[in-house]
């Protein structure tokens, strides 16, 4: 069995090496640090059975390097272990073509018997994953997390990537990352689409809008 393990952190790639090496005999592991060494990979190596990916990454998000690497190989099997684990990052994972979802915060065990889920066939999702209270959905508001609104406001006054990075001391990934599940979220197209839908929503004051507004 060949797997690729994508994480920019060698500690953490030593940590699951070490899990993952329990699979079985023989196993190969692959490794690489960032999206773009994933989708060279991934595209030089079409016999891998399976790429276990985080989306905090250098050189294109976790999402970017899964949307290349199913748009090249669909049948790649690519699971997403990040510690972003909202229900609307891991709808967004899905929608790219993830097999499934493993939060970092699950224990060895688990992440093995997902991982042999998708082997053979199967699907894996965190665990609570679709249960949206019944009060949020009837008002028809959006499933932000915390983090999410944050970068929300800072989004909506106007403030580039760089300078929400800096501000909630989070890489430019991470808030790329973070935006394109808010504008997912808010069924919009773009950044400006999603602040005008947050500001009607009530979700943000329209005095904070930091673009113009006609």
């Amino acid at each position: 069995m060949k797997i690729l393990l994508v994480d920019d952190h060698k500690l953490v790639r030593a940590g699951l090496v070490l899990v993952l090496q329990q699979m079985e005999d023989g196993l190969e592991l692959i490794e690489a640090g960032t999206g773009r060494e994933a989708i060279s990979i991934a595209k030089d190596r079409p016999d891998l059975d399976l790429i276990l990916m985080d989306l905090d990454l250098p050189e294109g998000s976790g999402l970017d390097a899964l949307s290349a690497i199913h748009t090249d190989n669909p049948d790649m099997a690519v699971v997403i272990l990040s510690a972003m684990e909202d229900q609307t990052m891991v709808s967004r994972a899905m929608e790219l073509g993830a097999r499934g979802f493993i939060p970092k915060s699950a224990t060895g065990e688990v992440m093995l018997n997902s991982l042999r889920l998708v082997l053979s066939g199967g699907v894996c999702l965190p665990s609570g994953y679709g249960e949206i209270s019944h009060a949020d959905n009837a008002e028809g508001m959006p499933n932000l997390t915390q983090r999410q609104m944050e970068v929300l406001r800072f989004m909506a006054q106007g403030n580039s990537n760089k300078e929400i990075a800096r501000e909630l001391g989070i890489s430019e990934n991470t808030v790329r990352v973070h935006i394109s599940a808010i504008i997912s979220a808010l069924d919009a197209t773009n950044r400006t689409e999603a602040a005008y839908s947050a500001m009607r929503l009530g979700l943000i004051p329209r005095a904070s809008l930091g673009l113009s507004l006609g």
